[in-house]
C-alpha cells in the first residue's frame, strides 16, 4: 500500500491533536440560510480593518516615541522620511475612521434584520462592548501624535470624563495622571491604546465570533427567501474578499490624495484653537451643551448611560419573533430617529465655533468698509463668512483692541501676566494723559515714550479709531480690592497686589527698609519684569538672566542698577529691555533698586520634585526661545499652514496685507495705504526663497524670532520669538503659511519610496490586469467545458 503524501500525514497529525482542520472545514462549508449577500460582508470588513489597524499600529511603534518632546516629531519623521511611512500612517489614520463607520453600519444592519432577537442576545451584548472599545480607541488614538487637534481633543474628552459624578475625579486622575495634560497623560493614553485596549478587543472579538457561529447567520426576514441555501465557501468568501479589497483600495486612495492633516505641535497657550473632542464624540459634545451648570452631569453621565442601557435592553424589550422591519415600525423608526439625531448633532459639533474663537479670528478689516467680491475671494471662506457676520457691528475701542492684535502683548485683567507688554489695567496707575496715550498708539518710539519698544505704530488708523482706542483705555476701571490669585506661571508675589501696584504711595517706598523692598518686589511683578527674568537662583529659559545669579555674580552698585532701569541700551546696545525712566516715579525707582539689591542675600529656590535644571547658556538668560515641545525650535517643527493663516491675519495683516503682499489691490481695503519699507511675502525675496521647505523655514525663522528694524520709515518687525509674543509652535505654523504663499509645502514628503499618487495608480493598474486575467481564465474554462 502506498504511503500517503507527507503533507497529508502532517495535516492528519495536527488535526488529531488540535482539531483545527476539522474546525476550519466545518467553518468554510457552513450553510447560509437564504444564500449569500453583500450585506453580510460588513462583519468581515470590521475584522479586516481591525487586523489592518493592528499591523500598521505595530509598524508605527518602531518609530514612535511616546514623550511630549518627541511624539510629534517622531511621527512626522515616519510620515516624511521613512519610505512608505506615509502609507503606513495614512492607512492607520483612515482605517480608524472607516472601522468606526463600518462598525456602526454593521450594528445598523443587525438592528434592521432583527438579528439581536432570541437566541442571539449574547451576540448583540458582546457587540455593544465592542462598540464601547472602538470608541475608546478613537478617544486615545488622536492624543498620541501630540498635535493641536489630538491634544485639545484629549483635554476635552478627559474633562468630560472628569465631570461624571462620583467616579469622574478618579477617572480623570487615572487618565491624566497629573493636574494638567502632559507627559503622564500621553503615556497613559499610549498604554491604553497599544496594550490594554488591543488585548480587550481581541478577547471580545473571539467571544463575538464564537457566539455568532453557535447559531450562524439569521438570514432574510422573509420565510420564502430563507428556503434557499448558500455556502460560506466559496460564495460568501468571494464577496468578503472583494469588499475587503475595495476597502483596502479606498484606504490607499485616501492616504495618497487626502493624507492625515498636520495640525501643528500641541500648544496649550494657543488661544486660536477651539477645543473639541474627536469626531466620534461630537454628538455627546453637543448634548452636554444642553445641560449647563449643575445639570452638566446629566449630559456627561446620564445620557451616555441611558443610550448604553437602551441598546443593551433591546433584545429583552423587543421579544417578538417578528424580524421584518416593515412589521416592526415603531422600533425601526425609533432606531432611525436615533441615528439621525446623532448624525445631526455630530454635524453641529463639527461646524461649531466658539465666540472666543470667532473674536480671535476677527481681522482688522472688520472696522473697514466691506470688501469687494474680488477681495472677499482673496480673503478665503473663513474671513468671508466672518466679515459678513460682523459687517453691521459698530466699531468700538474694545473691538479695535482685539482686532488689532493688542491682546498678543497686553492683558487687561489687573493681574501680572507672562506677555511681553504690561497689563494695561495695572499700568493705568501711571495716570497717563489722553495726549500721551494718543502718541503711544501713533508713535510709540517717540522721545518721551520708548525708542526701543517693539510695539508697532498705528498711525494708519483714522483719528476716530485712535480716539476710540484711547476712550477704551481710559475706561478701564482699576481694581480697588485685593486681586484674584495670579496664574500659576506668575510668582506668588504677583497675587493680591493689583490695587497697591496701580497707585503705589511714595511714602511707602521711602527709604531702603523692608517696606521699600516689598514695594519694589510688587513693582517688579506689576511692570512685567517676570516675563523676561526669574528670581530663583538657577538658569532659566527666559530672555533675561536670573537676577539672583546675575546680582550675586556681578555685584552691581545701586547707581548701575538705576542706569540699567533708565537706559538699559547704554549698558548693552542690543538689549530689548524697555526704559523705565517714564514708567516709574523716583520713589518707585528706588524701591525697585532696593529690591534688586536685596537679591544678593537671597538663597536659591529649591527645584520642585522631578524637575530638571535648565541648561546654562553663554549669555545666562538668553537661550533659544522654547515652545511647548520641550524647547524645540520652530524650524524643527512641522507647522500647520491653515492655523498659520489665522495667526498671520491676527498679527501680520496690518503690515503685510491679506496675502503677504502690501502691493495687492485688496490691501487698500484694510488700510489707507501700505506702510513704507514692508517687504512682500508673496512672492518673497528670492534670496530667502528655497524649494527645500527646511531651508526656506530656516531663512525666515531668524526674522520672525528676532525681528528686523525698518530703515525706510515704516514699522519695524517685532521679535516674536525673543519676546515670547508667539510660542515656537505658533511660529512654526506661521512659517508654514508663508511657505505656502510661495508654493512650497512644509509637509513635503522627503523619501516617499514611491510617490503617493503614483503608488495608487500603480495599484489600480496591477489590480486591473489581475481582474482581466481572471475573467479571461473563466472564459477559457467555459469554452473548454462546452
Amino acid at each position: 500500500m502506498d504511503k500517503p503524501p507527507l503533507l497529508h500525514t502532517i495535516r492528519d497529525w495536527v488535526n488529531e491533536r488540535t482539531g483545527l482542520i476539522t474546525f476550519f472545514s466545518e467553518f468554510l462549508h457552513e450553510e447560509i440560510p437564504g444564500g449569500t449577500r453583500f450585506s453580510y460582508t460588513l462583519g468581515s470588513a470590521c475584522l479586516f480593518l481591525l487586523s489592518i489597524q493592528i499591523i500598521t499600529g505595530v509598524w508605527q511603534l518602531f518609530y514612535y516615541v511616546p514623550t511630549v518632546d518627541y511624539a510629534y516629531s517622531s511621527l512626522n519623521y515616519l510620515r516624511l522620511q521613512v519610505p512608505f511611512g506615509w502609507l503606513i500612517h495614512g492607512i492607520h489614520y483612515w482605517g480608524g475612521t472607516l472601522f468606526t463607520i463600518i462598525v456602526g453600519l454593521h450594528c445598523l444592519r443587525v438592528f434592521i434584520w432583527g438579528s439581536y432577537k432570541k437566541p442571539r442576545e449574547m451576540v448583540w451584548l458582546i457587540g455593544i462592548v465592542l462598540i464601547i472599545l472602538t470608541a475608546l480607541f478613537m478617544f486615545t488614538g488622536p492624543v498620541l501624535p501630540w498635535d493641536k487637534n489630538g491634544y485639545f481633543a484629549g483635554q476635552v474628552g478627559i474633562g468630560i470624563a472628569g465631570s461624571v459624578p462620583i467616579v469622574g475625579p478618579l477617572t480623570q486622575s487615572i487618565l491624566q495622571g497629573a493636574n494638567k495634560m502632559g507627559q503622564m497623560a500621553l503615556l497613559r493614553m499610549y498604554v491604553l491604546h497599544v496594550a490594554i485596549l488591543p488585548g480587550a478587543i481581541a478577547a471580545f472579538v473571539m467571544l463575538h465570533l464564537i457566539a455568532f457561529r453557535t447559531y450562524g447567520e439569521s438570514g432574510p426576514w422573509d420565510e420564502k427567501k430563507r428556503k434557499g441555501v448558500g455556502y460560506f465557501w466559496p460564495e460568501q468568501i468571494f464577496k468578503d474578499v472583494l469588499v475587503t479589497f475595495l476597502i483596502f483600495l479606498l484606504l490607499v486612495y485616501l492616504s495618497a490624495f487626502f493624507p492625515a492633516p498636520f495640525s501643528g505641535l500641541a500648544d496649550p497657550a494657543d488661544t486660536l484653537v477651539s477645543p473639541k473632542p474627536a469626531w466620534t464624540f461630537l454628538f455627546l459634545y453637543q448634548i452636554i451643551k444642553l445641560f449647563p451648570g449643575p445639570l452638566e452631569p446629566l449630559g456627561t453621565a446620564g445620557v451616555p448611560l441611558m443610550i448604553i442601557l437602551l441598546f443593551a435592553s433591546l433584545p429583552f424589550v423587543d421579544k417578538s419573533p417578528e424580524k421584518n422591519p416593515f412589521k416592526r415600525g415603531f422600533v425601526v423608526l425609533s432606531g432611525f430617529a436615533f441615528v439621525g439625531i446623532v448624525l445631526y448633532l455630530t454635524w453641529l459639533g463639527y461646524v461649531y465655533r466658539s465666540d472666543a474663537e470667532l473674536s480671535q479670528m476677527e481681522p482688522a478689516v472688520s472696522m473697514a468698509s466691506v470688501p469687494s467680491d474680488k477681495e472677499k475671494e482673496k480673503l478665503g471662506e473663513h474671513y468671508t463668512a466672518m466679515v459678513a457676520a460682523n459687517a453691521e457691528k459698530h466699531a468700538t475701542g474694545e473691538q479695535l483692541f482685539k482686532t488689532l492684535g493688542c491682546t498678543e502683548c497686553h492683558t487687561v485683567t489687573g493681574v501680572a501676566s507672562n506677555k511681553q507688554g504690561p497689563d494695561l489695567l495695572m499700568a493705568k496707575g501711571n495716570n497717563r494723559t489722553r495726549e500721551w496715550l494718543y502718541t503711544q498708539i501713533v508713535s510709540p518710539q517717540k522721545e518721551g515714550h520708548n525708542p526701543k519698544t517693539i510695539m508697532p505704530p498705528y498711525a494708519h488708523l483714522s483719528k476716530q479709531n485712535i480716539n476710540l482706542l484711547v476712550d477704551y483705555l481710559q475706561s478701564l476701571k482699576p481694581v480697588e480690592t485685593t486681586a484674584p490669585a495670579a496664574p500659576a506661571s506668575a510668582p506668588a508675589a504677583a497675587a493680591g497686589t493689583t490695587a497697591a501696584l496701580a497707585t503705589t504711595a511714595p511714602a511707602a517706598a521711602a527709604g531702603s527698609g523692608t517696606a521699600s523692598v516689598k514695594t519694589g518686589e510688587q513693582l517688579f511683578n506689576s511692570q512685567g519684569c517676570i516675563q523676561c527674568h526669574t528670581i530663583q537662583g538657577r538658569p532659566n529659559n527666559k530672555t533675561g538672566p536670573d537676577l539672583i545669579m546675575a546680582i550675586k555674580k556681578d555685584k552691581p552698585s545701586k547707581d548701575w542698577l538705576k542706569a540699567q532701569l533708565m537706559t538699559p541700551q547704554a549698558h548693552n546696545p542690543m538689549s530689548i529691555m524697555p526704559s523705565y525712566a517714564t514708567r516709574l516715579t523716583d520713589d518707585q525707582m528706588n524701591s525697585v533698586i532696593d529690591f534688586l539689591s536685596s537679591l544678593s542675600t537671597r538663597e536659591a529656590t529649591p527645584l520642585p520634585a522631578g524637575e530638571k535644571e535648565a541648561p546654562a547658556t553663554e549669555s545666562q538668560g538668553s537661550p533659544a526661545p522654547s515652545g511647548s515641545g520641550g524647547g524645540v525650535q520652530a524650524i524643527g517643527i512641522i507647522g500647520d499652514k491653515d492655523h498659520g493663516a489665522l495667526l498671520f491675519h491676527q498679527s501680520c495683516i496690518m503690515c503685510h496685507g491679506p496675502h503677504g503682499n502690501p502691493k495687492t489691490p485688496g490691501f487698500t481695503g484694510f488700510m489707507p495705504g501700505a506702510p513704507k519699507g514692508v517687504p512682500s511675502l508673496n512672492p518673497i525675496d528670492r534670496a530667502v526663497y528655497n524649494v527645500d521647505p527646511q531651508l526656506f523655514a530656516q531663512h525666515i525663522d531668524q526674522f520672525i524670532q528676532h525681528g528686523i528694524p525698518n530703515t525706510e520709515g515704516g514699522p519695524s518687525m517685532p521679535n516674536f520669538g525673543d519676546s515670547h509674543a508667539l510660542t515656537q509652535a505658533q511660529i512654526a505654523d506661521l512659517e508654514a503659511y508663508v511657505l505656502s504663499l510661495n508654493g512650497v509645502d512644509r509637509t513635503m514628503i522627503i523619501n516617499p519610496g514611491v510617490e503617493p499618487k503614483e503608488f495608487f495608480y500603480m495599484l489600480v493598474a496591477i489590480t486591473s490586469v489581475i481582474i482581466m486575467l481572471a475573467v479571461l481564465y473563466w472564459f477559457l474554462m467555459k469554452l473548454l467545458k462546452m
